[in-house]
């Protein structure tokens, strides 16, 4: 879909993702990235690497678009001193600020409610590329506290097992999960009576490189490591939601075996590797070891369609609706 006219639009942190429409460069992405500027527009754009920086600033100013860059998450006025945003992880204060920006044009803009910010103005002083900070409304504090999406920075526990969900499919997107997946895992030990028995369940679909995440991976210690195509259950019918009509189930199962054995490669003896055909094998494995330890860890990430089929797999909606 082409949207013709946009008054305000967002760009987050670039990263190399969707390369082989968007290009190998981060200036190529962030060229395409642009696209959205419209002639005449705002654009607010989250802290950028440089070249993809003056990438957007040069489209933009070809589009004759305005373009700031949110200001960093702790220039605001914060009525509370702990912050409450219900999306965990440090990374998500990238996001909220760019929110906040975009909500605050979008208000003044269309609704003129000019009087609603009162501007924190050193933010803008330094540097007049930023846009201001302001105190910021109850209703925004409202919003980022009850703000959820699932399968992003999600923690269930299931008895003995703690799942840990991240979609992170990207190099910066997994040093994020990461950094997410130590912190709160640090804070879940306080209640565990033995160290647990951790897993990483991973996937990576179509051309990503499982070269770029399985190595940075590996460095987290995981006593087993399990691998599966992103589907639910096998797929026979190609009517169904979860068929991939890009790749067969064979050229899948060859790439699963081609992550194990990279896997194995990287880790040696220190941790063991599993395949699987599909999501509900390998969560029946997980739950098996759930009966036989105290605690176990389950971190899931790599792609947001694995994400989902455990979601799926532990019938997360009913879940929520508890």
């Amino acid at each position: 879909m082409i949207v013709p006219i946009s008054f305000i639009c967002g760009v987050t942190t670039l990263d190399y993702d969707h390369t082989a429409m968007l290009g190998s460069t981060i200036e190529s992405i962030a060229w395409h990235k642009a696209g959205i500027f419209k002639n005449g527009g705002m654009a607010v754009v989250s802290k950028q690497p440089n070249a993809a920086m003056q990438m957007l600033k040069k489209r933009a100013s070809c589009k004759n678009c305005l373009i700031w860059v949110a200001p960093p998450f702790n220039a605001y006025g914060w009525p509370l001193r702990n912050v409450e945003y219900g999306i965990s992880g440090i990374h998500q204060q990238l996001n909220i600020t760019l929110a906040f920006q975009l909500v605050k044009l979008w208000l003044e803009k269309v609704h003129k409610f000019t009087d609603l910010f009162k501007h924190i103005e050193n933010t803008s002083l330094s540097n007049p590329e930023m846009s201001p900070a302001f105190v910021v409304p109850q209703k925004f504090l409202d919003g980022i506290r009850l703000c959820q999406w699932h399968g992003r920075s999600q923690i269930i526990k299931r008895g003995s097992v703690t799942y840990y969900l991240d979609g992170a499919h990207t190099p910066k997107s997994l040093e994020c999960c990461m950094e997410w997946f130590l912190s709160e895992k640090q804070k879940g030990s306080r209640s565990w009576e033995c160290d647990p028995f951790q897993i990483l369940l991973f996937h990576c679909t179509g051309t990503r490189d499982p070269a770029i995440f399985l190595p940075e991976l590996s460095k987290y210690k995981f006593s087993l490591a399990l691998f599966c195509p992103a589907q639910l259950n096998p797929v026979t019918d190609l009517h169904s939601d979860q068929a991939d009509y890009t790749h067969s189930i064979h050229q899948q199962l060859i790439r699963i075996a081609d992550h194990a054995a990279m896997w194995r490669d990287f880790n040696f003896a220190d941790s063991s590797a599993e395949e699987f055909d599909c999501v509900q094998k390998a969560m029946e494995r997980i739950e098996k070891l759930g009966a036989e330890k105290k605690e176990v860890v389950v971190l899931v990430t790599g792609s947001l369609h694995l994400v989902g089929s455990v979601l799926a797999a532990l019938d997360f909606k009913s879940i929520f609706l508890a």
